[in-house]
């Protein structure tokens, strides 16, 4: 069997597709500019070669002199230690500065970039769908889109008035956004803002000397809320009219899990991602922290050592957030040891109590976790492997998987199976793979299994940000700085984009039960002797609580 791409491009041209394309022709109508205060600290801070907190190094790090003042005709015992010892710490600065060389091209190319469109009031991104239909700028570097340095690079062009308190509640709201104090009321964040205002003047009066913004989360964008804060501090202070340019954003609470719970209509999946109203928002991965570390103490308690380590260094919500944020996306078990290592390294900061050695402590953080998650999203599991047999079936009759979304575009899984052919290269002493398709076309069954739920989750958190769009436009708002579950414009409209996008997704699972669609769709593509499952059984969860929940994206 033979699978034209063609085909399908006629398909797309035969689709009601309009929604997506207001959408993004709305995204690139987006005026920007460089924020050139944050580009000139940027600048002076890549260029003293010193670390920072948001930036790799700048330059490699120093390879250990050689041990011996000259290479001994015959090794000592305790001269082969040494040797060794340094051959092993010389080899992990080479691994360590290979690994940072594409950062830190990055860095330079998006200075380069950013510095280059300073000669410019006002410029554009061009946008585009991937099969999906998720929206992503075509410009690489630097775009609403990249890490943390990079955005805070971009500002809106055209400015808009804060008239009045409330105008700037959003702007105070994502500054302690950026600093990491997001799990506590809205109210008190903004209350957090206002009581490190002498901070952010600080800041702005002398971004070397005062290095509060460092400790934050996102350094460089707090540092973009610290210049635009006291800017509009000194302004009110002079009974001025403050112009914010700063694009504010308000995250979905574990988005992926979110759309899942609400697939099942899922009360208890729901409730732990904020789709229910609360007095403070909900956690899951502190959750699924505290749930890890009851089960950890059970083992310590009963003298397993690793596990008594463990709960020294705490199992925190940090070591927790990667391992849940990549379940919904079929992450496993295996994947999230990286994140696991990462955390923990990150944590003990050179002071572990199992020193160098953290495979065991790894493993067995992981093995929690990992149950803790499992416990706590059921109902998102449950989702996921009924898209997964679904999946499945289209592999078995080497059929192409599809479905249409909500906002009618028809998504098409092109997944083949595929010779490789190995080349090495002395490229940063890296195996280059090289691959090519089968001459006749084979579905990749195993590939369908592992990318159905995470394709068919990105295809509806991508129609909510279409819908999100499309209202926030008939209500006023503009300008848009939008990364898939991150939706941002100027602090006085965030109120009408965070009603905008609760409406656009309780319509979106209001409107139909999108898992039967799937059913019926596989239903007419397959033979009929397909073993096809019905959806899930539904919850009782109502999604229109949504609408009166402040964290759903907060």
């Amino acid at each position: 069997m033979t699978f034209s791409l063609s085909n399908y491009y006629d398909v797309v041209r035969c689709a009601n597709i309009d929604a997506e394309l207001e959408c993004v022709n709305t995204l690139q109508l987006t005026k920007w500019r460089i924020n050139q205060s944050v580009l000139e600290v940027m600048q002076q801070c890549w260029s003293s070669g010193q670390k920072w907190e948001g930036l790799p190094r700048r330059d490699d790090l120093p390879l250990d002199p050689y041990p011996f003042e000259s290479k001994p005709d015959v090794m000592t015992d305790q001269q082969a230690h040494v040797y060794k010892q340094w051959c092993v710490k010389r080899a992990k600065t080479h691994e360590t500065n290979t690994k940072t060389l594409s950062q830190r091209i990055q860095v330079e190319r998006t200075l380069e970039i950013a510095h280059d469109y300073t000669k410019h009031d006002t410029f554009y991104f061009q946008w585009q769908l991937d099969f999906r239909t998720r929206k992503y700028p075509r410009e690489n570097f630097l775009n609403p889109q990249v890490a943390d340095y990079g955005k805070a690079l971009l500002e809106f062009s055209v400015g808009m008035p804060i008239t009045c308190p409330d105008d700037a509640t959003w702007l105070a709201i994502h500054g302690a956004n950026q600093f990491g104090v997001d799990k506590v009321s809205l109210v008190d964040r903004e209350m957090w803002a206002l009581s490190n205002t002498q901070n952010a003047l600080d800041v702005y009066e002398d971004p070397f000397s005062c290095l509060w913004w460092q400790d934050a989360d996102k350094p460089w964008a707090a540092l973009a809320w610290c210049f635009e804060w006291a800017e509009y501090t000194i302004a009110v202070g002079e009974g001025r009219e403050f112009i914010t340019h700063l694009p504010c954003q308000a995250d979905g609470s574990c988005n992926g899990i979110q759309h899942l719970s609400a697939m099942l209509l899922d009360e208890e999946g729901g409730k732990s991602v904020n789709l229910l109203p609360s007095d403070k928002p909900e956690d899951i991965y502190g959750d699924v922290a505290d749930m890890a570390t009851v089960t950890l103490q059970v083992e310590a308690d009963a003298g397993n050592e690793v596990a008594r380590q463990l709960l020294e260094v705490g199992v925190c919500r940090a070591i927790a957030k990667r391992p849940v944020m990549i379940v919904p996306y079929s992450g496993t078990k295996h994947a999230s040891r990286d994140y696991v290592r990462q955390a923990l390294i990150k944590k003990c900061n050179g002071t572990a109590p199992w020193g160098d050695q953290y495979t065991p402590a790894v493993l067995l953080a992981t093995d929690h976790i990992w149950d803790a998650i499992s416990s706590t999203i059921t109902g998102a599991r449950k989702v996921m492997d009924y898209i997964t047999k679904i999946a499945a079936e289209y592999g078995k009759y080497n059929t192409l998987m599809e479905w249409t979304t909500p906002t009618g575009f028809p998504v098409q899984q092109r997944y083949f199976k595929k010779k490789v052919k190995r080349l090495n290269t002395h490229l940063i002493n890296k195996k280059i793979e090289m691959d090519y398709d089968d001459e006749v076309a084979v579905v990749d069954t195993k590939r369908y299994k592992s990318s159905s739920s995470p394709n068919f989750v990105h295809s509806m958190d991508a129609c909510a940000l279409t819908l999100t769009v499309i209202k926030c436009v008939e209500k006023g708002v503009t300008q848009f700085a939008m990364i898939h579950d991150s939706y941002g414009t100027y602090s006085p409209q965030m109120g009408i984009m965070s009603e905008c996008l609760r409406e656009s997704f309780v319509e979106l699972y209001t409107s139909k039960d999108w898992l039967y669609e799937l059913w019926v769709e596989a239903k007419r593509k397959l033979p009929t002797d397909a073993d096809l499952p019905l959806p899930p059984k539904k919850g009782s969860l109502n999604l229109k609580e949504v609408l009166s929940s402040k964290y759903f994206f907060a």
